[in-house]
């Protein structure tokens, strides 16, 4: 398995593909994270003003624990986070679309986010559920993917699970087939030392979309990164995304070389594979100030020539199936 350490993939980046991007590559600012305070609102309008219209969120959470009980199972507690804190949220920085995420906490019960989905509409909403394979019928299928479902999440990383490669194959042949006559994504999240695992098992999986949640999330941020090659070689397929979210879960500065090498190195590679999302409301983080991650990723999209578009906009709708 090879390991990449952030120096490789520093040397990546900043290698000379091309004279325009090695030039926009060095004129990034830098910048120290303060989250002692909330962004200003003059800060908010500035972001929200570059924002393209259509821009999709493509992974928050509903969180209601008083209206709906979390499960006896939950790994953590949270505070109410409602649809009407989302869009308030959201509508700062000029966003109304917004893809519901299944939260670990809610385990198959997913009472929470589909009321939420419901009071967004087609229009503006989207939702990754959780469901028992071999239990859910067709016609409940049916009846989730009107209402604006597009996916089904398979949370390893959050309840500390250990994927095992025969286990994980017979859990994504099994609900890709429940999926595949919806066009449904299959949503993932492992750790990227566990990626390796899915080179053998993507390919069996035909045209299936998989989506692999928050740059593939290294565990270790500090130590060379084994999956990476591997998260590289898979995003060769047609059918693999990577959600370019939750940076701050790895490391809590936006502009540590980790996060900024991790981001445009995928980026580089496919940039018609890349969704941005906010990660509201941060689960079990504090002080997280987005509009500091919503500035970086201008800033990478600038420096690997990626229109913003393509990653708030283009790829969300394909990814989702929510084109206009």
């Amino acid at each position: 398995m090879r390991k990449y350490g952030v120096g490789l993939l520093l040397r990546q980046i900043y290698r000379t593909p091309t004279p325009t991007r090695c030039r926009k590559a060095a004129t990034i600012p830098f910048r120290a994270m303060s989250t002692q305070h909330g962004p200003s609102a003059e800060s908010i309008a500035r972001l929200a003003a570059r924002i393209p219209q259509g821009t999709w969120d493509t992974h928050m959470h509903v969180v209601d624990p008083p209206t709906f009980p979390l499960s006896k199972d939950a790994k953590y507690q949270v505070s109410p986070h409602t649809i009407v804190d989302a869009q308030k949220f959201l509508s700062s920085l000029g966003i109304s679309k917004m893809v519901i995420v299944q939260p670990s906490i809610y385990g198959n019960d997913n009472a929470c986010t589909i009321d939420g989905l419901k009071r967004l509409g087609v229009e503006n909403g989207r939702a990754v559920i959780q469901f028992d394979a071999d239990t859910t019928s067709t016609e409940q299928l049916q009846e989730w993917h009107e209402l604006g479902v597009r996916g089904v999440r398979l949370n390893y990383k959050s309840v500390g699970a250990k994927p095992e490669k025969i286990s994980l194959a017979a859990q994504m042949h099994k609900y890709a087939t429940a999926v595949r006559p919806f066009g449904w994504v299959v949503e993932l999240y492992i750790g990227m030392e566990d990626i390796p695992l899915l080179e053998t098992i993507v390919p069996d999986l035909g045209d299936v979309k998989i989506c692999i949640d928050h740059f593939g999330r290294p565990t270790q941020t500090n130590e060379l990164l084994p999956g990476f090659s591997s998260l590289t070689q898979l995003l060769k397929l047609d059918n693999i995304w990577v959600k370019l979210s939750a940076a701050y879960r790895l490391d809590p500065d936006p502009q540590h070389p980790l996060v900024q090498s991790l981001a445009r190195s995928i980026l580089r590679t496919r940039p018609d594979r890349c969704v941005f999302a906010t990660d509201w409301p941060h689960t079990r983080a504090e002080d997280v100030d987005v509009t500091l991650y919503l500035q970086e990723l201008f800033n990478w999209c600038e420096a690997e020539d990626v229109p913003l578009r393509k990653i708030l906009v283009e790829n969300a709708e394909e990814l989702f199936d929510a084109q206009p």
